[in-house]
């Protein structure tokens, strides 16, 4: 039977470009779909990323608008610690331009880019026929594997029964302008008040510009948030003068699984995103990586089965999914402090000696290694460090279902 592709890439964001890329570097047919007329627009994205990944995706400095050094964290009843400082620890990137690059390196490749919305797919003699919409006109195309890297509502993964991450965070995002205190660090707010569940944020940007953030995972609206979080720092958020509003969705957990017969999942789809802050480039990029290996062995050997795609899932959280069940404990630990607790945990990280730990350590893309290495320093965050390594049955049962290995 005639396919019209071998690999169908729904989602040309970051983990959808790397892995249309690999794929059609390997040689195969591979069409990446975006529903979007343009790709990057709309951004969703606060835009702060590590070093570490922009050597992953192999793109140079052009896409970088501003350094961070370090960051301000406060509480909602008043508390502050700044940490960081020196070093570049992350940078603001020009997102739109960030996945046109990424895109670009795909059809480079030889991928592809189809400007069109995937609204469904299913399973057909042994291939997936999907099913798209552009302008209007409804057409379909078949492939052997479809990658699913549609974000957190994965159509991919709803059509084709696998089911995405179940605890979210919903988003409020604003760029603009505004006077910051420090133009190389971040400011985040924390604190149940303002924001059930997260975070708010400020990101300088450069010349003046910033992005401000903030959500809830408990059902409270986001603009809500936002109006609370403004209350809360008068000063901070005084002559701020928004640009550009946008809404995002960030999962906070692993889906269930990432693969089945013809398919894999990668990028928010796959709930590959870091719980205790919402990053998900890295490690939608390293998701992208392991499920084009896969792809690429599975397409080799004409056996999309599920039996034969397992080894991604396995490949993947080998590489971060320590680090993500970690983050993932973390913040649930934090979800349990009252707010005072929330205020001696950010006092006792104002000690010079924890101040230098932090300074040397921080890693945006692996905090649960600074958070241990402060741990084992200050009794005050002992809780911390039993909070990683501890193995009550529920703990457990949550690496069994979602590791392939014993923390």
């Amino acid at each position: 039977m005639h396919l019209d592709c071998d690999a169908a890439v729904v989602g040309a964001g970051p983990a959808g470009s790397r892995t249309a890329r690999n794929l059609a570097a390997a040689g195969f047919r591979v069409r990446l779909f975006e529903e979007h007329r343009s790709v990057g627009v709309p951004s969703h994205c606060s835009g702060l990323i590590s070093l570490r990944t922009l050597r992953e995706a192999e793109i140079g400095e052009e896409a970088i608008l501003h350094r961070i050094t370090g960051a301000y964290v406060h509480t909602q009843s008043g508390a502050e610690v700044a940490l960081g400082g020196g070093a570049t620890r992350a940078v603001a990137i020009d997102r739109v331009a960030w996945d046109r690059a990424l895109a670009e390196q795909a059809q480079h490749a030889g991928a592809d880019l189809v400007r069109a919305r995937v609204t469904g797919a299913e399973r057909e003699n042994g291939h997936v026929r999907l099913t798209t919409q552009t302008d209007g006109r409804t057409s379909t195309i078949t492939a052997r594997l479809i990658v699913g890297a549609d974000g957190a509502h994965s159509r991919v993964a709803r059509s084709l029964g696998l089911l995405g991450p179940r605890t979210k965070s919903y988003n409020l995002g604003i760029e603009g302008r505004m006077d910051v205190r420090r133009a190389d660090f971040v400011h985040v707010f924390v604190g149940q008040g303002m924001a059930p569940g997260w975070f708010g944020w400020i990101i300088p940007t450069g010349e003046g510009g910033v992005r401000v953030g903030i959500g809830s995972t408990n059902g409270l609206k986001p603009v809500e948030c936002y109006q609370r979080l403004v209350l809360a720092f008068p000063q901070l958020f005084a002559g701020i003068e928004p640009c550009r509003m946008y809404g995002g969705t960030i999962p906070l957990e692993f889906a269930p699984r990432s693969y089945a017969d013809n398919v894999l999942l990668v990028g928010d789809a796959a709930g590959q995103v870091k719980p205790f802050s919402g990053g998900g480039i890295y490690t939608g990029l390293v998701g992208a990586r392991h499920a084009a290996a896969t792809a690429i062995e599975a397409l080799q050997r004409d056996d999309v089965s599920a039996h034969n795609l397992r080894s991604y899932e396995k490949r993947w959280k080998r590489e971060i999914g320590r680090e993500l069940l970690r983050s993932l404990r973390f913040r649930r630990f934090g979800l349990a402090l009252s707010e005072g607790e929330v205020e001696r945990v950010v006092r006792a990280l104002n000690a010079p000696g924890l101040q230098s730990l932090a300074e040397r350590h921080a890693d945006i893309d692996y905090p649960s290694r600074v958070l241990l290495r402060l741990a084992r320093s200050a009794p005050a965050l002992a809780m911390l460090g039993w909070v990683a390594v501890r193995r009550p049955r529920t703990t457990w049962d949550l690496v069994r279902a979602h590791l392939p290995f014993a923390v």
